[in-house]
């Protein structure tokens, strides 16, 4: 199996200069993506403002592989991070009415962020796992058959990390920690119990959930929900 690329910089002249992993492991961006930004440049004119607002050409070329102008690619990053944060239409402030815990269908989801349809959604959800709100169930809709539903609290924890970095990269599980004060007494317990559980078993084991869901006589996407923060207080805690 080939070797993924080794993240290199160099020096010429007095500026530094990157290959495509190292601008990889620097944005968080995939290879196709970076390839893309270059490919994509093509389409601005040269003399389009501001500058940044193009990827950088290419500079040297060392041992078969390209090299980019450090500065320039950390501009465009940051140029880009801020047009796709202004491009971020204002949430329905009603997002951060009622219960965290209640289901808000992937209909009525679509509507607080202003996307253009629902398709908005699933194609997060396919294409950019741990990006969008997971889902935390299912409700009926309009046509009477059932479709996904998201924790509103989820929905406004989505809310927050879009404005925060607006890259399509989901938050760290090592980032702020949940407010314990915003969860009922029952989804607190059940947060408590599930990390009893994973402490009792040794650690997190795929069908940990659905266990619990079995012991407790309730349907598994709670329980789902009860172990993911049970994992992540516990990370955000070590």
């Amino acid at each position: 199996m080939a070797r993924a690329p080794e993240p290199k910089t160099i020096e010429v002249d007095g500026r530094t200069y990157a290959n495509r992993a190292w601008i990889v492991a620097e944005t968080g961006a995939s290879m196709p993506t970076v390839r893309s930004w270059y490919a994509k440049r093509a389409e601005q004119p040269e003399e389009v403002q501001p500058a940044e607002s193009r990827f950088p050409e290419k500079g040297p070329r060392v041992d078969r592989e390209d090299y980019f102008d450090l500065e320039q690619v950390r501009a465009f990053h940051r140029w880009l991070k801020q047009s796709k944060h202004e491009k971020v239409l204002p949430t329905d402030p009603a997002l951060y009415e009622g219960d965290p815990n209640e289901l808000v269908s992937i209909n009525d989801a679509a509507a607080y962020f202003h996307f253009k349809s629902p398709s908005a959604i699933r194609k997060y959800l396919k294409d950019n796992p741990g990006y969008f709100a997971p889902v935390a169930g299912q409700v009926e809709g309009p046509s009477g058959r059932l479709i996904p539903a998201f924790r509103r609290g989820d929905l406004q924890d989505f809310d927050r990390r879009r404005k925060g970095d607006n890259t399509g990269r989901a938050g760290a599980p090592g980032g702020p920690r949940p407010d314990r004060s915003a969860r009922t007494p029952e989804v607190q317990q059940r947060i408590d119990a599930a990390a009893a559980y994973l402490n009792k078993i040794g650690g997190h084991r795929r069908g940990a959930a659905a266990e619990l869901a079995k012991i407790h006589g309730e349907p598994a996407w709670k329980w789902e929900r009860a172990v993911k923060a049970a994992r992540e207080e516990a990370v955000g805690g070590a």
